[in-house]
């Protein structure tokens, strides 16, 4: 029963994490007349720095540990993150693309991607290899059963994105969810992090050059 408890519990938290940024801290944010955008980055990094502050307290790291054998490999992603980053910000220039948010849409997704690998790779993927055992074609279970919340956790941007981009979202997460499963089984959350935010940055880049529009939810 606890082994069920547990999968039960893992399956409902991203969408409990989104439920409680929604509903319970979104509302309070919005007393404070910011933007739409200013009111997303409070929400996210609130929530975030909470679950960081849980982890602190259980002693539990999930993955944020850096060892040694993995200090140059971070650093090395850690300044990928930064010349990608200029990268998105250029390509926001060649197309004349002007906001004056974007510095704080780009800080915001950041945060997104932290609170996705944290609560996914980290704490979901962590802790379902103590209950679910075994292989998938030579893939454990616990990263397939991750992989599959982390698809099916993005049906909740139906709300602000069209049915197709979601589906489209839902379908890339499988791939790419399998491969940072295997990264962080293999290394840990941080460097998943790190990958997954400079894939993501690249990949609008690419497609406002090619298409002259935004792939962000918050333009």
């Amino acid at each position: 029963m606890s082994r069920v408890k547990t999968i039960v519990s893992l399956t409902m938290l991203p969408f409990l994490i989104t439920g409680i940024e929604r509903l319970i801290i979104a509302p309070v944010v919005t007393m404070f007349s910011l933007p739409d955008t200013s009111i997303t980055l409070i929400k996210v990094a609130t929530l975030t720095i909470i679950l960081l502050a849980i982890s602190v307290l259980t002693g539990k790291s999930y993955g944020l540990e850096i060892p040694k054998k993995l200090r140059k490999v971070i650093a090395l992603a850690l300044l990928v993150l930064i010349l990608v980053s200029y990268f998105f910000l250029y390509s926001l220039h060649i197309k004349n693309v002007s906001d004056s948010l974007a510095v704080i849409h780009l800080v915001n997704w950041i945060i997104v991607v932290f609170r996705e690998e944290f609560i996914l790779r980290g704490v979901i993927q962590t802790k379902s290899h103590e209950v679910i055992r075994g292989s998938l074609l030579k893939i454990s279970k616990a990263i397939w059963f991750t992989t599959l919340l982390f698809s099916l956790w993005h049906v909740v941007n139906l709300s602000i994105w069209p049915w197709q981009t979601v589906a489209l979202q839902m379908l890339s997460c499988i791939p790419s969810g399998l491969v940072l499963g295997l990264i962080k089984e293999k290394t840990n959350t941080l460097l998943t992090y790190l990958i997954h935010i400079c894939c993501d940055l690249f990949f609008f880049s690419i497609y406002l050059l090619l298409f002259d529009k935004l792939f962000f939810a918050l333009f």
